[in-house]
């Protein structure tokens, strides 16, 4: 296939005119967002969103098998779309009263069918009802049945001791890019390392859910 656009600025035209596209003096094609990143996918009603926010503690989650994170997405076999991670979002609210270390993670793999009957609807980030997405979503509870993640992706890292404060490193919102799918037969879980005595912490997973 050819292209063949226009180096340099174009003539100007009306509304409703055809116009060739541009390209750069490498014979580079020069394109423009028109709308945020996100906008088209989040329009189609394609876009979810699973999250804590109201603050609450942690149990202690490293991927271990039926374990407890923060969040979790189940995405069932035979669902027929792939969850797509875009961002997470970790955030400390209450500082722990005694010292200690707790580092955050998204842990994800392949999973026998979770069978946790307390479950989450994720809400549609385009219409805000929680209606649409594919996937369960658990918050704070025993991931029942599930298997161990044999993935992870270290995001964030909490300090405090007592007589000196705290650090919290890289907290926020972490753009993932959607290098992370949770194919049909996958889970993805945003958990703690450690429950910090009286620490509490608010978090989200946002995703594209795209048929297979």
């Amino acid at each position: 296939m050819i292209n063949q656009n226009i180096v340099g600025q174009p003539a100007a035209a009306g509304a409703n005119a055809i116009v060739s596209g541009r390209a750069g003096q490498l014979g580079d094609n020069i394109v423009s967002e028109l709308h945020g990143r996100y906008y088209e996918t989040t329009y189609r009603s394609n876009s979810f969103l699973l999250s804590v926010s109201t603050a609450a503690a942690v149990t202690a989650f490293s991927g271990g098998a039926a374990g407890t994170p923060m969040l979790a997405i189940f995405n069932p076999a035979g669902s027929g779309r792939n969850a797509v991670l875009n961002k997470v979002s970790i955030g400390n609210v209450v500082a722990a009263s005694g010292a200690g270390t707790v580092s955050f993670a998204l842990w994800f793999g392949t999973t026998a069918a979770i069978t946790q009957a307390t479950t989450v609807t994720p809400w549609n980030m385009g219409t805000q009802l929680q209606s649409g997405s594919v996937v369960t979503g658990f918050r704070n509870v025993a991931l029942t049945s599930g298997s161990a993640a044999s993935n992870a992706i270290a995001l964030a890292s909490y300090y405090w001791a007592t007589a000196a404060g705290a650090a919290l490193v890289t907290n926020g919102v972490f753009d993932l890019e959607g290098a992370v799918i949770i194919p049909p037969g996958s889970y993805c879980a945003l958990g703690g390392s450690a429950a910090l005595t009286s620490a509490t912490w608010i978090g989200s997973m946002q995703w594209e859910e795209v048929p297979v």
